[in-house]
Parts: structure tokens; sequence; C-alpha cells
């Protein structure tokens, strides 16, 4: 059982690491400016955290077969019932802010989306320049001389 608790202390440990990642993207999140190059950075540590987990996880399946330990939520062995019952709490919370984040994601993509609706709008009823650089409407400034 002794590898058992260890994987599911593991387990437990990229879990709280994972809630580390989740504050610090709502943060960013919540933020009116969203700094879209550190946000990434968060998604792309909130994803190899999940691989690792999904990883130890595949572990602790194995060992629990190997061990005859059964199945979650391991009633029969104290410590162990214990390490998982933190470990579904903890998830629970996780999903809860993950889903947070989500929200949060999707009014920023809703407001970008609003503003290039009006920024194409207005390009489209006045276009200032052609695709060659040179202004549609006219001279604005005056006459036009080549030299």
């Amino acid at each position: 059982m002794n590898e058992l608790e260890q994987l599911c202390g593991r387990m437990l440990s990229i879990l709280q690491q994972l809630e580390l990642i989740l504050v610090e993207e709502q943060r960013l999140l919540s933020a009116g400016q969203v700094n879209a190059a550190l946000l990434h950075r968060v998604t792309e540590n909130k994803n190899e955290q999940l691989t690792t987990l999904q990883y130890v996880d595949n572990l602790r399946q194995k060992a629990a077969l190997l061990n005859d330990a059964g199945t979650p939520p391991y009633e029969s062995y104290s410590e162990l019932h214990h390490l998982w019952l933190s470990i579904m709490e903890l998830t629970a919370k996780l999903s809860r802010n993950n889903y947070r984040n989500g929200l949060l994601l999707a009014q920023h993509l809703k407001h970008n989306q609003q503003i290039l609706a009006v920024l194409e709008e207005h390009q489209t009823q006045r276009r200032l320049y052609g695709p060659d650089g040179q202004s549609l409407n006219g001279h604005i400034l005056g006459r036009k001389f080549s030299v």
C-alpha cells in the first residue's frame, strides 16, 4: 500500500499546484487588460500539470490492481481513504474554479468579438486606404503632386 499512498500523495500535490495555477489564471482573466503572453504561459503550465496528473493516476490504477487494493475510495485502508477523500474534495473545488475561469474567458472573447465587429463595420463603411496604401476618399490635405 505504500506505493499507492505515495501515488495518491503525488496526485494531491499536483492538484494543489493546479489550484495555484487556477488562482493565477483567474487573476489574469479578471484584469481589465489581459496579458495574452502570460495567460498563454499559465495555460501551458496548467496543461502540463493535467498531463502529469493523468500519468500518475494511470500509475495509481496499475498499483491498485497489483496490490489488490480495490477501487476508490479505498475504505479498507484508512490513510489511503483519507488521501482519496482529499483528492476528491480538491478536484471538485478545482472543477468549480476552472468553470468560473471559463466564464471569464468567454466574457473576454465576447468583448473582443464585439470590438472586432465595430471595427469591421467602420472599415467597410469608410475605407481610408486602398490595397496600394493610397487614400481612397480623395485628397484630404489638399492637392496631390507627383515629382
